[in-house]
């Protein structure tokens, strides 16, 4: 989109004659013209000085209306002879670390990039600082001329990519509909996978409901059985992250173990385990689940796990974008990238490290845990996977993560860097286009 300088006050769209055949118009003719979420009522005018089909001109009076439009190129999301949509617009939601830090963060600007690329309008936000009732947003949207960062108010975007909500009870949900914004599309329609809540989803479905470690609230009766039934056992927090808040217990003789961290191992024994509760309570506080421990196969004298990464394309369907082998000190509680485990970044095709897996099995369980996870949760476009092998050779599902960690990708050619940063950005075009096409249809 650019300005055509001819001096009307008009409201008014330049297309050539070749533009005007595409689209089935006729000069004069009124149109309704949108450009991410806002549209404008203009008339079709003839021009004839450019005769590109990829640049459309308009009034000064016109771009007013599109107030935040920077001259980003844009996608055609919908035609028709009445209404002309361009430019799918996707928010990315940053942490208020991040949105402070923002020309720090190199992954950040590559996401602005591909979108600049792909005809996406991106802003980046922090959510709750949207004014749900005048459909404004303060963000960061990347200049297309310097690519440097500008902070300005923008209409809240199609889809919203939440990477920056703190994981809690409130943000198992999304919401749809806030004020004058309708219809809001979310990467994930669920901003956070509760364990509990994952538990559930997997053993409602017969495919995952034996590939998921038997889960329970933690109470003293359960921290009971669980221990009569495994030898050892894992409390954490429902909503923890990065191998924070994870402890294993066992029953060592006539006392009990217990056992945190990755890189630097913490260890305590009760004899009695009413005091090993109290404890835990105390320090892990509340949301805590108990989960079957489960013995893992071993590189290099390590345990270790996988962090597979699930995305749907720009036709949404689900994809194997990368695995990351973390590979943990030998005796470590967690394998966590954040509490010292090795990290070995795959793409598909490549060799796995441990010859009791395959491509096409971590395939077939992950299409089976993104299923249930749907199934459960709602429509998602993103998840990352932890998956374990244990002594046996049998695989697990242990955790499901609504926001994988861009830093396990920082290894990863521009080739696929560029996939994996951009799988988003498509599914959100597709997920506009559905949005139009369906309710135009």
């Amino acid at each position: 989109m650019e300005v055509f300088v001819q001096g009307s006050h008009k409201k008014q769209l330049f297309l050539n004659n070749s533009q005007l055949e595409m689209f089935n118009l006729t000069p004069g003719q009124e149109l309704i013209l949108q450009l991410g979420v806002i549209d404008s009522l203009v008339e079709v005018a003839i021009q004839n000085s450019q005769r590109s089909t990829d640049t459309l001109y308009m009034t000064e009076t016109l771009l007013a209306d599109f107030y935040y439009y920077q001259g980003e190129p844009l996608k055609l999301i919908y035609s028709s002879n009445s209404k002309l949509i361009l430019g799918p617009s996707l928010g990315l939601t940053l942490t208020p670390h991040s949105w402070s830090n923002i020309d720090k963060s190199t992954a950040i600007k590559k996401r602005a990039l591909l979108a600049l690329e792909k005809g996406v309008l991106f802003y980046c936000f922090r959510l709750k600082n949207v004014d749900w009732k005048n459909n404004l947003v303060e963000a960061y949207c990347l200049n297309p001329n310097n690519y440097n960062w500008v902070k300005k108010n923008v209409p809240v975007p199609h889809v919203i990519y939440d990477r920056g909500s703190h994981p809690g009870p409130k943000t198992v949900e999304s919401y749809n509909n806030q004020g004058k914004v309708n219809n809001i599309q979310w990467i994930n329609t669920t901003r956070t996978f509760g364990k509990w809540e994952t538990f559930q989803a997997f053993r409602s479905f017969k495919d995952t409901s034996k590939s998921h470690p038997e889960t329970a609230f933690f109470t003293l009766p359960n921290l009971k059985e669980f221990l009569k039934k495994y030898m050892y056992t894992f409390i954490k927090d429902t909503y923890g992250r990065g191998g924070k808040k994870v402890f294993r217990i066992e029953k060592v003789k006539k006392y009990y173990l217990c056992k945190a961290g990755g890189n630097q191992i913490r260890s305590w024994k009760f004899a009695n385990i009413e005091t090993l509760y109290s404890f835990l309570c105390n320090t892990l506080g509340k949301n805590l689940i108990i989960q079957q421990g489960i013995f893992l196969a071993e590189i290099d004298g390590g345990p270790f796990d996988m962090r597979v990464l699930v995305q749907k394309d720009i036709n949404s369907e689900w994809i194997i974008s990368a695995v990351n082998f973390r590979i943990a000190k030998p005796g470590a509680i967690v394998t966590n990238f954040a509490a010292g485990a090795r990290d070995v970044f795959l793409t598909p095709g490549e060799d796995l490290l441990h010859p009791g897996l395959s491509w096409e099995v971590l395939s077939n369980l992950s299409s089976k845990a993104v299923y249930a996870l749907e199934n459960s949760f709602g429509s998602l476009g993103e998840i990352g996977l932890d998956i374990g092998l244990d002594k046996e050779g049998k695989l697990w599902i242990i955790e499901a993560n609504s926001r994988p960690s861009s830093i396990a990708y920082r290894t990863a050619t521009k080739e696929k860097s560029n996939q994996i940063f951009g799988l988003p950005i498509d599914y959100a075009t597709s997920l506009v286009k559905h949005l139009y096409n369906n309710s135009h249809n």
